[in-house]
């Protein structure tokens, strides 16, 4: 692919995922919480087990201390709490607590029904071939970063 093509490529494919994240900045915003906060609550109800705030950091590629700051704010809330782990005082399960799922079923599961409902235009097999695609695309931008994490010292 030219040079122009690959550019014009990216530029559309920046515009879709930037799209994207404003209409779930906006859902996040009308359901009352911050980006990081809805998306922690997302993830507790979509993986339907409690995690640790390691798990939520990893699962959602957001920094320790901003998912620390979402989860002290929704403990505080009284929607999470955390529990010791297998006699480790420091690693913490987050769990939901009966005010937290409250909150989720008027929010975070009506999102759950938008997302069916857009997502029940396209096929399975147009669902399917998106999914693919975009893992293929995950793999080999993955694949070229870690080339250009080992090939460049930029700022050394």
């Amino acid at each position: 692919m030219e040079s122009s093509a690959l550019a014009a490529f990216w530029m559309d494919f920046n515009r879709l995922y930037n799209e994207n994240g404003q209409l779930y900045h906006r859902m996040a915003r009308a359901c009352g919480m911050s980006d990081c906060a809805f998306w922690l609550l997302y993830t507790l109800r979509a993986e339907e087990a409690p995690m640790t705030q390691t798990q939520l950091s990893e699962l959602l590629s957001l920094p320790r201390q901003t998912v620390n700051s979402a989860l002290k704010n929704l403990v505080r809330a009284g929607y999470l709490r955390l529990e010791a782990t297998d006699g480790n005082l420091k690693n913490k399960w987050v769990c939901l607590t009966e005010t937290g799922d409250e909150l989720l079923r008027r929010t975070v599961d009506l999102v759950f029904g938008v997302e069916d409902a857009a997502a029940s235009h396209l096929t399975a097999e147009e669902r399917a071939t998106l999914l693919a695609l975009g893992q293929k695309l995950l793999d080999a931008c993955r694949a070229e970063t870690e080339n250009f994490l080992q090939t460049t010292s930029i700022g050394d």
